[in-house]
């Protein structure tokens, strides 16, 4: 393998590896295209890890709006092409990360 073949594997590798272990890296920006600036004002991005994204938003209402919007969310995200691709996403309210919105 040449070196350029070896370097770009590297990078690769590492930029999947951040893709999965930061979400402020590229997945907040690739939410915020998919998720409109008014949904994107009120949610982030906590995590992406196995193919399902957390994020958290600012109330239990808008974590439940939301739910509701999961797979058309997840159809946009997908769209724009991200590294891996996102399965589903789970949200939560932002004071209470443990809890969900259920279905």
């Amino acid at each position: 393998m040449s070196e350029f073949k070896e370097i770009a594997a590297i990078i690769g590798r590492e930029r999947d590896r951040l893709w999965q272990t930061s979400p402020g890296l590229g997945l907040q920006a690739l939410w915020r295209q998919a998720a409109g600036a008014d949904i994107a004002a009120h949610s982030s991005v906590r995590r992406f890890r196995g193919g399902i994204m957390t994020v958290s938003c600012a109330s239990g209402g808008w974590a439940c709006e939301l739910r509701l919007a999961a797979g058309e969310l997840a159809a946009r995200l997908n769209a724009l092409g991200p590294p891996e691709k996102v399965q589903g996403i789970r949200f939560v309210h932002k004071a209470h990360a443990s809890e969900k919105c259920s279905k």
